[in-house]
């Protein structure tokens, strides 16, 4: 499932790799998890002067993530 996240650039922000340092992190954040989730895409939007940053994240409905925490 493709997801984004908008990223408000600021002084330290102004190459594309922090950008894409700081939107996979803020991916992974928000997904919960320590795997690398690579970003897809990312464009400027200029009329809102805002990144918007795609990735590509398919959640495990298993719920092994919680079985193994309780495990321990």
């Amino acid at each position: 499932m493709l997801k984004s996240l908008v990223i408000v650039p600021n002084e330290r922000t102004q190459d594309m790799r922090s950008l894409v340092n700081i939107a996979s992190a803020e991916a992974k954040r928000r997904e919960g998890t320590h795997q690398d989730i690579p970003i897809r895409a990312l464009k400027f939007i200029p009329e809102l002067g805002v990144y918007v940053a795609i990735y590509d994240w398919e959640h495990s409905s298993s719920g092994a993530r919680g079985r193994k925490g309780s495990e321990k």
